[in-house]
């Protein structure tokens, strides 16, 4: 509960965070879209205004030439109606020409620029214009009567005059028509521009200010002044000259004026500079629109991400508690699967203990009567026998266990050779044959059902399994009973075929309860008329793991105290270019190893000495060396042909076999390569006599030694070299 509240504490922290985080960049997202608006805005007003300047330029322009014109094509026609009439020069005789040409005023000079007569209704008097329409350029028309000039003359009030000149038709002289223009309506330009902005609402566009050589000549925020200099509120006054200090034409940027914050620029329109300004709080109502809309969103989306999250939470939870569930059940399973096998080891340590002591106990104890009958031979030759057997049922206990040790770890690896299933049968049963006598069983062998009898297989993991069964069938036998061995061959194709063994007893049988368990390690079913069995209870196990490890299957069929068939179903590589050989069952008792000089390799004084006499008995010559390092010695230094074998142990101090034998190869002799050398070891399985061959052995013999096999083997090895 407290993990529970902590995580839910830390997610609602992460909420928060995630929220500021959200507020502040909404936010700058916001303001940031509303400065880009007022950079656009900005842009917008400059541009209208200097569109609208160069039209308004443009317009007063031809307003300016067309009342020119006008003021030319009038003094010419005023100095023909004058020719017509001589005495029109006066006052109101012009009044009168004036009215008909609609001209403002009329002057007549003289040919040096002495006035004869003038009319005016304005103000204007001719002291106001002498100095522009007696200027010797105006003039000149007198001697060009084809020239005529005009000119704007402008008074400091702000009115102006459009003139124009004309020469005189009825004597030298000049002709002036004016068109004169009040101060109220000369600031229709300027009204213009004021007008243009009057469409910027202060509100949405900001203030606007229009500046002509420093002077405001218009502004969006001024509402009852329409023509002449305009007065700007100081604030706005301020930030004009804030504007004109701190910001660049073209760029809008934020403006700190006096204690408010803006958005400001300004830019060029002709002749015209304009002012844009926005105080930034005037945009907080937009930017924080946008926010609480987008903090809303994000509220609204947290909400549904609570509910799905503690939805999410829920059905984790309801998860969790059947997992734990099922763990406890897994764990409860797994205890009392442990317990099982605990029970199971502590039996067979019971057991094992009891087995290994027995043969040990047999062994010492025969030695002690052995001892006892020093001079009775057949008495000696009865303890030998009965140290033999033991040592015997001692060593198949120490191979199971090791054979077990190894397939439970998956360090067992099958060698492919070629091998004959005929001979492997009749091997097994030959091994058999021994221990079913003294039982009192009858063990029969049928390989008929075989076709082809050369397979690629591991001959000596195919012997342990089909052993190991039929050890059991004779175990576990009764007196006067039967085992029977059948090999089959069954579905031969494409250079394939299923071999089915069948080893069939007439024995004690197997419970029903039992058969469930059969296959697990160390179990054996506990009958009265089974307690002379001994057996560690790896037998059957060893033998499915095997048979599995070569791609097959077992299966058993049993029935208390009627027997028991058990069927090994193996698909085998068929060998076609071998041929089926038999086995020559007299080849112990005729090899021999007469004449042949060998160098044993062996640390061990024991299993040295052994050797040296099983050897020597059969006619060798036995030279013997300590380690591997002493063998190499002695082969090296001795003359080539001196030895025809070698017999290697592997496990030995300064230098072990691999290591000698592969030294001995590399030797610049003539026999290096050729002698036969033969691995005698402890280190039986198959993995070991793969090294023994990769390392240049000819042969490997597992301890401990049987002396027949010893013999045999060496003979062979022998003779295959010398061939």
């Amino acid at each position: 509960m407290a993990k529970t509240n902590q995580l839910s504490g830390r997610f609602w922290g992460i909420v928060v965070i995630i929220g500021i985080v959200v507020v502040c960049v909404s936010g700058l997202l916001s303001f940031g879209s509303v400065f880009k608006q007022a950079a656009e805005r900005s842009d917008n007003i400059v541009g209208f205004a200097k569109s609208q300047s160069l039209i308004y330029d443009s317009f007063n322009d031809s307003v300016a030439m067309t009342s020119q014109v006008l003021a030319l094509e009038n003094a010419t026609q005023l100095a023909r109606n004058i020719a017509y009439g001589a005495d029109s020069v006066d006052q109101a005789g012009l009044e009168q020409m004036a009215r008909q040409l609609g001209i403002s005023n009329a002057f007549v000079l003289t040919a040096d620029g002495q006035l004869v007569g003038s009319y005016s209704n304005n103000d204007v008097t001719f002291q106001m214009v002498q100095q522009e329409v007696t200027d010797d350029v105006a003039l000149e028309v007198i001697d060009h009567t084809n020239k005529v000039y005009g000119t704007r003359i402008a008074f400091d009030d702000g009115s102006y005059i459009d003139v124009g000149c004309a020469a005189r038709i009825d004597e030298p002289g000049i002709v002036v028509a004016g068109y004169y223009t009040s101060e109220a309506f000369s600031d229709r330009y300027l009204l213009s521009l004021q007008n243009m902005l009057a469409g910027y609402d202060v509100r949405d566009s900001g203030d606007i200010v229009v500046e002509s050589d420093g002077l405001a000549v218009a502004a969006n925020m001024i509402t009852d002044q329409m023509s002449g200099e305009i007065q700007l509120d100081p604030v706005d006054a301020q930030v004009v000259q804030d504007i004109k200090a701190r910001c660049s034409l073209g760029k809008t940027t934020l403006l700190l004026s006096g204690s408010k914050l803006y958005i400001a620029s300004v830019d060029k329109a002709r002749d015209y500079y304009v002012f844009t300004f926005l105080p930034v709080s005037a945009c907080l109502g937009d930017v924080v629109g946008f926010t609480s809309v987008v903090v809303a969103l994000y509220c609204i989306f947290v909400v549904v991400f609570a509910l799905f999250r503690r939805r999410s939470e829920h059905e984790h939870l309801h998860e969790l508690v059947q997992q734990e569930r099922e763990y406890a059940d897994r764990l409860a399973k797994s205890a009392h699967q442990a317990q099982s096998a605990n029970r199971a080891k502590t039996e067979f340590l019971q057991r094992m203990s009891h087995d290994i002591r027995t043969p040990i106990n047999g062994i010492r104890g025969m030695v002690e009567v052995a001892n006892a009958y020093d001079g009775d031979l057949a008495k000696q030759r009865e303890c030998r026998q009965k140290i033999w057997t033991a040592s015997g049922i001692l060593s198949e206990l120490v191979n199971e266990v090791l054979d077990m040790s190894k397939l439970e770890s998956g360090e067992v690896k099958l060698d492919l050779q070629p091998t004959n299933l005929v001979e492997v049968v009749e091997e097994v049963c030959q091994i058999m044959e021994r221990q079913a006598q003294q039982l009192g069983v009858t063990i029969s062998c049928d390989r008929s059902g075989i076709v082809h009898p050369v397979v690629m297989a591991s001959s000596l993991h195919l012997k342990r399994l089909i052993m190991n069964i039929a050890s059991n069938a004779v175990k576990y036998n009764k007196p006067g009973g039967a085992v029977r061995v059948t090999c089959t061959e069954h579905a031969y194709e494409g250079g394939a075929a299923t071999y089915r063994f069948v080893i069939a007893d007439t024995g004690i049988g197997m419970s029903s309860e039992f058969q469930e368990r059969m296959f697990d390690p160390f179990s054996r079913e506990q009958q009265k008329n089974a307690e002379h069995a001994t057996g560690t209870g790896l037998g059957t196990v060893i033998a499915k793991q095997l048979a599995e490890l070569m791609g097959g299957d077992i299966a058993y069929e049993s029935r208390l105290g009627e027997g028991t068939t058990c069927i090994i179903t193996l698909p085998l590589a068929i060998d076609l270019e071998a041929s089926s050989t038999q086995l020559d069952h007299r080849a112990h008792s005729q090899a021999t190893l007469e004449g042949l000089s060998i160098l044993l390799a062996e640390d061990n004084d024991l299993n040295r000495e052994i050797a040296e006499f099983v050897l020597t008995e059969a006619g060798a010559k036995v030279t013997c060396a300590d380690d591997g390092l002493e063998a190499l010695s002695v082969f090296e230094q001795a003359d080539v042909g001196t030895f025809d074998l070698i017999l290697m142990d592997i496990m030995m101090p300064n230098m072990d076999g691999y290591e000698a034998t592969r030294a001995i190869r590399s030797l610049p002799r003539e026999d290096a390569q050729a002698i036969p050398i033969v691995a005698m070891s402890a280190n039986a399985f198959t993995e070991d006599q793969v090294r023994c061959r990769e390392a240049g052995m000819d042969g490997h013999l597992a301890k401990p030694i049987d002396s027949g096999k010893l013999i045999d083997a060496l003979a062979k090895i022998s003779a295959a070299k010398k061939k």
